[in-house]
């Protein structure tokens, strides 16, 4: 059956983006002799990153991608989730530039504000939780019936993701990443984190959302439960892919650490100058 394609032009949704990507363009523009070291350049690599953040959430949640997730598949509403948890959030924290983050964040008010949010416990757990909950039957149903509740799910599922991010990529110095043994254990939480969701979606006999069992099936095959368990599948291959690569990538970062640690001991002992750290 032919489906239309609806794109979304909503007016918060486009002043945020809007707003951000301005904001982002001023720091790093006019701001940036006065923000940034002296003989700063343009950040063009973490500018292109940034931006290339804005485009991929307006197109998760603004292109016919919600549509789809929202009218007839699960599984296509998992991967509007899954651009906004995994792709999204590390774009734009990779864009942004030390300088013009820390610059925020010597605000009083915002750095007290900030610093309980990003403490590890509170990162992983708000991650968690946040987005199994809106998976249960009652939340998940309640957030596609009513568009104001559909869109505070998406906030909170992308400020929760931030938060883990920046557990990881942190742009600032004030606020910087977690050390890296916080860091693998953060990556193991968030690898079981989603079996919970993951053993629901898969291993129920019968539908668990009533929007997608009464919806028009689209792809000739499909059924309800199949699609949840095809949305279920991926979500937890991406998750456990990310938080693999994660735990990988920390583990890496430990070790490197260790080695530069032991050589300042090994110069420092025959009395040699230590040499400069360089920074992950």
């Amino acid at each position: 059956m032919p489906v239309p394609l609806h794109w979304h032009n909503e007016p918060l949704l486009l002043f945020c983006l809007l707003f951000a990507g301005w904001a982002y363009a001023v720091g790093t523009g006019p701001l940036r002799a006065r923000l940034a070291p002296p003989g700063t350049a343009y950040p063009a690599g973490r500018a292109a990153a940034y931006f290339a953040g804005l485009i991929t959430a307006y197109l998760a949640v603004g292109s016919p991608i919600d549509q789809f997730g929202e009218d007839y598949l699960f599984s296509v509403h998992m991967f509007q989730h899954l651009l906004i948890v995994y792709v999204a959030p590390p774009l734009l924290l990779w864009g942004l530039p030390w300088w013009l983050v820390d610059a925020v964040l010597r605000i009083a008010w915002i750095r007290k504000t900030m610093t309980p949010l990003v403490h590890p416990a509170a990162c992983c757990l708000s991650f968690v939780l946040v987005f199994s909950l809106w998976h249960l039957p009652e939340l998940y149903e309640a957030a596609l019936r009513n568009r104001m509740i559909h869109i505070f799910e998406h906030f909170t599922i992308f400020a929760t993701s931030l938060q883990m991010w920046w557990l990881f990529l942190s742009p600032s110095r004030i606020l910087p990443p977690c050390s890296h043994i916080l860091r693998i254990l953060c990556s193991f939480l968030l690898t079981i984190g989603h079996m919970p969701v993951f053993g629901l979606l898969m291993f129920t006999t019968n539908p668990l959302y009533r929007t997608y069992e009464l919806a028009p099936r689209i792809v000739p095959g499909l059924d309800a439960l199949q699609d949840q368990v095809l949305g279920g599948t991926i979500m937890e291959l991406v998750a456990v892919a990310f938080s693999l690569g994660l735990l990988g990538w920390s583990f890496w970062g430990w070790l490197r650490d260790d080695e530069i640690r032991g050589n300042k001991a090994a110069r420092v002992a025959l009395g040699k100058p230590p040499l400069a750290e360089t920074s992950l």
